[in-house]
């Protein structure tokens, strides 16, 4: 994999993981009538086929309710296999176990931002990657097979932290937020993980290095540019097999936030994050860096957390951090995406999913609508199957 082009190095000491923007259902072609009654009954994971696929792991908001969604949190899976966590907020854990999904080779985690609902879970699903790794290790040595143990870094970027006029940062860094989760230099608060990861791999597997445990817990955490006036794409990584990820700076009110782009195989998913999407006009439609990322994707997730400006809900912070249905209309018309997928439902929006899919059909967009829901998987496979 290459990191802006330069090869990626395992980390072997403890330095900057994850954080805002780096570190699913059906398939994007889901399930016509005629395969339900053979997806009864089957996990998510087994849901996954093609060569991307997506699989929600939270459809919600920062809002607990009787609903049950957990928070924002997506898994990009590359021929079948589990290969990008984006964003994982609180719930997304309990999605992970739920469905069936083994991440002992996650190695890639973004960020969009640093809101606790987008990073809530982060430790316990990196803690569980080291699980799945060790679990994949004692079968294998049960057939007479040595696996190595879990090397490859977790991979994060983020958005630098703004700051008050007094010099005081309202957000960190994301490689100082990881730090201060993670690092033992810099007295991480769980930096107990070091010790933990390497407790609990050492076994008779074959060593790192000699005189190191199996496993090493060991990442790397990037900031991505998050100025929006002027912003352009940025390419975030990419990986032999031809995997691109790709960034573009958004507007989530004083947030530093991105947006994320996944290329892989001719298909492309997008991902906004939490934005206003503010653009230039009357009603600002598609004219804006959201418009720019989403350009002919396969499919498009977006913030659907509010009504429209005077709707609901009625205090105007909410339509400045997200995006109003006439605003994805228009990103997703100006952008020519093929499927969009409306996520990161409050309960503002979930029990009105038929207005807005009204609303973005009136105003043009001719491409299907989706509401995510958790465990989705969303195929993106030449057979296109739909739900």
């Amino acid at each position: 994999m290459n990191f802006r082009g330069t090869r990626l190095r395992t980390n072997k000491t403890i330095r900057g993981l994850l954080a805002l923007a780096i570190l699913a259902s059906v398939s994007s072609a889901a399930y016509a009538d005629k395969d339900r009654d053979a997806d009864r009954g089957k996990t998510a994971f087994q849901r996954v086929d093609g060569d991307l696929s997506v699989m929600v792991l939270g459809s919600g908001g920062p809002m607990a309710t009787l609903e049950g969604r957990a928070s924002a949190g997506y898994l990009i899976f590359t021929d079948g296999k589990p290969r990008i966590l984006m964003d994982v907020g609180g719930g997304t854990y309990q999605r992970l176990a739920q469905s069936g999904t083994d991440v002992r080779d996650l190695d890639i985690v973004l960020l969009s931002h640093l809101h606790a609902d987008h990073t809530g879970d982060l430790t316990s699903v990196i803690k569980t990657i080291y699980f799945h790794s060790n679990q994949a290790r004692a079968a294998a040595a049960a057939q007479g097979i040595a696996l190595p143990g879990r090397t490859a870094p977790t991979l994060p970027a983020a958005t630098p932290g703004v700051y008050y006029p007094n010099g005081l940062p309202v957000y960190p860094a994301t490689a100082d937020y990881v730090d201060e989760h993670f690092s033992v230099q810099k007295g991480g608060v769980e930096r107990y993980l070091q010790a933990f990861v390497a407790g609990i791999s050492d076994d008779n597997g074959p060593p790192t290095l000699p005189g190191e445990s199996a496993s090493i817990f060991a990442y790397t955490a990037h900031d991505l540019p998050s100025t929006v006036p002027g912003a352009t794409v940025q390419t975030v990584l990419t990986a032999p097999d031809g995997l691109v990820i790709k960034s573009i700076a958004v507007d989530h009110g004083p947030v530093p936030a991105v947006a994320y782009r996944i290329e892989y195989k001719g298909h492309t998913v997008v991902y906004s994050g939490d934005t206003g999407t503010k653009g230039i006009g009357p009603k600002q439609l598609g004219q804006g860096n959201m418009a720019t990322i989403s350009r002919d994707a396969d499919l498009l997730i977006y913030d659907t957390a509010v009504m429209e400006a005077g709707d609901a809900p009625p205090n105007p912070l909410f339509h400045i951090l997200h995006s109003e249905p006439s605003l994805i209309a228009g990103v997703a018309i100006d952008a020519n995406v093929r499927k969009l997928v409306l996520s990161h439902l409050t309960p503002v929006t979930s029990p009105r999913v038929g207005e807005i899919k009204d609303i973005i059909k009136g105003l043009g967009f001719r491409g299907k609508i989706r509401e995510a829901k958790d465990l989705d998987v969303y195929n993106l496979d030449q057979g296109d199957r739909d739900d």
